[in-house]
């Protein structure tokens, strides 16, 4: 399973349409405040996305993507002129008014498990794919086409059809920044590094392995001191730290998602004592390992 994957697998994306509809002439979208991250599909039309902090608007036209990888206040509108911000969190619309016509599509991604999200911290707070993109117009074009068919269709699993296409979508938008390397720095940046990738791709294959600086490096064709000094350059953390952190978050996932005791856990990630894992589990994680098990239990009980 290559590295994407398997975290995507991890967190447990969760994706979904939450509202869709058609403007005509004067209108305002104000999306709620969610600590989801969002999207918004521009299936026909053009408009205008506005943030809170004053820059600039930015013209969104037919076939464009905006993502929020995390809260931030904006409003969609008709025009470029700044909207009132006086105005609660909704959609304002005149129904007298008339104009071309903008379709917009607006889903969420939200991810199941409570653990860090890479993905979303090396993230910028906006993200806006055009649809005139030549390296995103094809997959572009024609996943938001199955979406927009899918939300307007009444056949029989249509909710289903749109959730899995829109996790579809979270990874292309994924790839889409990876490939434009707009950044040196963070996770997604290691994985456009071909040799980092490497080393990350055999790592997140066998985490409970006994991994060193030394068998990562090999794994990505560098030197011991090379590999060391890139990985921290563009992670911020050693390779070390990143096999242990990673390490503890899959121990979290199977104390909340299997039966394995926490000595059988401890001896998975080749831990040579059930003590020394606990140490390290509490290190990365804040909390020691029982307390995660105590609290699986008591959700399993309140759930009878």
């Amino acid at each position: 399973m290559d590295v994407l994957s398997a975290i995507l697998k991890l967190l447990r994306l969760k994706a979904s349409v939450y509202f869709h509809a058609n403007f005509c002439g004067a209108w305002s979208l104000h999306p709620p405040e969610s600590n989801k991250a969002t999207f918004h599909i521009i299936q026909r039309g053009t408009c205008w996305l506005h943030m809170a902090d004053d820059s600039d608007p930015v013209t969104l036209r037919s076939g464009d993507l905006i993502f929020f990888p995390r809260a931030t206040k904006h409003i969609i509108t008709d025009t470029s002129e700044s909207p009132p911000k006086s105005l609660e969190l909704g959609i304002i619309s005149d129904p007298d008014s008339v104009g071309p016509t903008t379709k917009i599509i607006c889903g969420h991604f939200e991810f199941e498990s409570n653990l860090v999200n890479p993905i979303l911290t090396a993230l910028p707070d906006v993200i806006h794919i055009r649809s005139d993109d030549p390296e995103n117009a094809v997959w572009l074009d024609s996943l938001i086409g199955f979406i927009y068919r899918e939300t307007e269709s009444d056949s029989l699993g249509s909710t289903a059809v749109v959730d899995k296409l829109c996790d579809v979508l979270f990874v292309q938008i994924i790839r889409s920044w990876i490939n434009k390397k707009e950044t040196d720095q963070g996770f997604l940046a290691a994985l456009a590094d071909p040799q980092l990738y490497q080393a990350l791709q055999q790592f997140h294959s066998s985490p409970h392995a006994a991994w060193s600086v030394e068998l990562l490096a090999a794994k990505a064709g560098m030197s011991r001191s090379a590999f060391a000094k890139r990985f921290q350059s563009i992670m911020g953390i050693t390779p070390m730290y990143y096999v242990a952190h990673w390490r503890m978050q899959r121990a979290h996932e199977m104390l909340v998602t299997s039966n394995k005791s926490i000595a059988q856990i401890a001896e998975y990630f080749t831990y040579q004592s059930e003590a020394s894992f606990r140490k390290a589990f509490k290190q990365h994680m804040g909390i020691p390992p029982g307390a995660v098990r105590k609290s699986k239990e008591k959700n399993m009980l309140v759930s009878v």
